[in-house]
C-alpha cells in the first residue's frame, strides 16, 4: 500500500475513533514529543478523547509546547482504561514502549508513524513506516496535508520541534530537502523558530556544567582520532536537553567520525548513545548489543564492569570503521 492510501486508512480509523491513546518510546526525545503533541492538538480539534503517554522521564525542555501538561508518564494512572484507539509515534519495536506497552491489548485499533530502520511491531493495522525522512514530524505534516487538515501556530511549533530537533538543527546527514521544504512551510504557519532553536541547541541549565566536567576528564580518543568516548555517572540527574549538549563535547571534535557517550544510571546499569559522521553505520554496533536507531544516531542499555563494558562497545564500533 503506498503513503498516500496508510495516509488515507489512517486517517479513517481516526474518525471512527472516540478515545485515543498516543504513545511515543521510552526516553522521550524532541521528535517524539513534537509528534505526539501535534496529533493531540488536531485529535481534540476534532473533539477527540486524548490521552498521552511516555515510559520514563518527560523532558522539561520542550514545555514551551502547548499540550505539554497533558503527557503522562505513570502507568498506574492507565488503571483498567479501554481505548479506541492507539497511536504509536516514532518507534520501531514494542520494547521501545516501555511500560506503556500493555496498551497494545487495551485498545480496538492501532496506527503506527515512524521512520526508524527496520519496523518490528506485530498487530499493528495501519503502518505508516518511511526510512527516508529525517523525522517522524516530517511524517505527520505530510498526514495533515494528504487528510487537509488545517495547521496552526500551535501545530506548527510542535512539528517544527520534531524536525529540528531530529537533524541536529539541520546538521545531521539524514536531513534532506523535503527537511528544509517542511521546515519553511512550518514558518510561514507562525512557529516560533527563533525561540525553538535557542532553547533547544543554544541556552542550558547550570547543570551542564557539572556534566562537563565529567565529560572532559573521562574523554579518550581512539582509532587515530577518529573515535571518541566518554562517561557521564549519575545520567538520570541530566535530562535530554542536556544529554543532547553534552554529546556535542564529545562528537564535534575535528576529525572525530563516532562518538560513544556512556550514561550510568546504576551500579552496572548504563545507557549508550553513538553518534557518527558520514558513512559510519552506528545502527549496526547498537543492534549487535540489542538496540537500535538510525544510520548515525543510535542507542542501547548494557550492563556490566565499566572497563569491560567500554572494550566491549569501543570493538564493535572500531570494526564499522575498520570496514571503510
Amino acid at each position: 500500500m503506498s503513503t498516500e492510501a496508510d495516509f488515507k486508512t489512517a486517517y479513517d480509523l481516526i474518525n471512527k475513533s472516540q478515545t485515543i491513546a498516543i504513545v511515543g518510546h521510552i526516553r522521550p526525545d524532541g521528535d517524539c514529543v513534537g509528534s505526539a503533541l501535534a496529533l493531540n492538538s488536531v485529535l481534540e480539534e476534532m473533539g477527540k478523547t486524548v490521552s498521552i503517554f511516555f515510559d520514563d522521564e518527560i523532558p522539561k525542555q520542550f514545555d514551551y509546547l502547548e499540550g505539554f501538561e497533558k503527557i503522562q508518564n505513570d502507568a498506574l494512572s492507565v488503571d483498567e482504561v479501554v481505548y479506541d484507539l492507539l497511536i504509536i509515534v516514532d518507534l520501531n519495536s514494542a520494547d521501545r514502549l516501555g511500560r506503556f506497552g500493555f496498551l497494545r491489548e487495551r485498545c480496538n485499533k492501532v496506527i503506527c508513524f515512524d521512520h526508524h530502520i527496520g519496523f518490528n511491531i506485530e498487530d499493528v493495522d495501519v503502518v505508516v513506516s518511511r526510512t527516508d525522512y529525517a523525522s517522524c514530524g516530517e511524517i505527520i505534516y505530510k498526514f495533515f496535508v494528504a487528510n487537509n487538515i488545517k495547521m496552526n501556530k500551535q501545530i506548527a511549533d510542535a512539528l517544527y520541534t520534531s524536525v529540528s530537533t531530529d537533524t541536529g538543527c539541520f546538521l545531521y546527514p539524514a536531513t534532506t530537502s523535503s527537511s528544509h521544504i517542511i521546515a519553511a512551510e512550518l514558518m510561514n504557519l507562525g512557529c516560533d523558530f527563533e525561540k525553538i532553536n535557542y532553547l533547544n541547541f543554544q541556552v542550558y541549565d547550570p547543570v551542564i556544567i557539572k556534566g562537563l566536567r565529567q565529560i572532559l576528564r573521562h574523554l579518550r580518543l581512539r582509532c587515530g582520532g577518529q573515535l571518541s568516548y566518554s562517561r557521564l555517572r549519575n545520567g538520570k540527574m541530566f535530562d535530554a536537553g542536556a544529554r543532547h549538549k553534552l554529546k556535542q563535547y564529545i562528537t564535534d571534535i575535528k576529525g572525530v567520525r563516532v562518538s560513544i557517550l556512556i550514561l550510568q544510571e546504576g551500579r552496572r546499569y548504563y545507557h549508550v548513545s553513538l553518534r557518527s559522521h558520514g558513512d559510519v553505520n552506528v545502527g549496526i554496533p547498537a543492534k549487535h548489543f540489542g538496540g537500535g536507531g538510525h544510520k548515525n544516531a543510535s542507542g542501547f542499555t548494557i550492563s556490566g564492569k565499566y572497563k569491560k563494558v567500554v572494550k566491549q562497545i569501543v570493538a564493535e564500533v572500531e570494526k564499522q570503521i575498520a570496514n571503510l
